[in-house]
């Protein structure tokens, strides 16, 4: 088996830039919430919603900028 080196790559700088963002935005949702509700389903689900829509968010622009640049260098 063959690893592709290029998704590879763009895999692990996605999953970098998850943590480094979804670490922060946990915990201010989780705070904010705790505003409202000591609800832990409330919670969870306000969680799920917002680190959701962050990761297709993130996602995309990975892919378009891996996308952009490999076209650059001929891959």
């Amino acid at each position: 088996m063959k690893i592709d080196k290029a998704a590879l790559r763009e895999a692990a700088v996605d999953t970098m830039l998850g943590a480094i963002v979804n670490f922060p935005l946990s915990w201010l949702t989780i705070t904010i919430v705790l505003l409202f509700t000591h609800n832990s389903f409330i919670i969870s689900l306000s969680q799920l919603i917002v680190l959701s829509i962050l990761a297709i968010i993130r996602r995309y622009y990975t892919r378009v900028y891996f996308d952009k640049r490999n076209k650059r260098n001929g891959l």
